[in-house]
């Protein structure tokens, strides 16, 4: 979970990387590419050497959260490139976006309880949101 909260973190940082070079209309798609392949090397490729085939509810499932995530990733290129949103704008909306659709997924699909702690991660996240969006 560590190595892929910092990834997501890369491929975000990434995207204000291009567009704070000028380059977020241009090599966004190129960029997306090689940020999946190489995630996919990583894993893939131990996988079949040990011969670790996924099933396919997990190629199912798998490709629908590669299909949402590199949805949200074009869409927040195009936010930074296409229509110059402001990043303290644009990685807000993102994240919170991000946030409160698994918050509501997890309590409206899977009956999920929030807990005390629950409420105050979901809290703490809102405000660290909000904290960065304003500096």
């Amino acid at each position: 979970m560590l190595i892929s909260f910092l990834c997501n973190g890369c491929e975000t940082f990434g995207l204000r990387v291009l567009a704070g070079m000028g380059f977020a209309n241009i090599a966004v798609e190129q960029y997306i590419l090689y940020y999946y392949l190489g995630g996919f090397v990583c894993i893939g490729v131990p996988l079949c050497l040990k011969k670790v085939w996924p099933t396919k509810t997990e190629v199912v499932i798998g490709a629908l959260m590669a299909l949402c995530s590199i949805a949200g990733t074009m869409s927040l290129a195009l936010a930074l490139g296409r229509y110059k949103m402001p990043g303290n704008i644009a990685y807000p909306i993102s994240s919170g976006g991000s946030l409160f659709v698994v918050v509501i997924a997890g309590v409206a699909l899977f009956k999920e309880r929030l807990g005390k702690h629950g409420i105050i991660g979901c809290a703490l996240g809102t405000i660290a949101i909000l904290l960065l969006s304003i500096s």
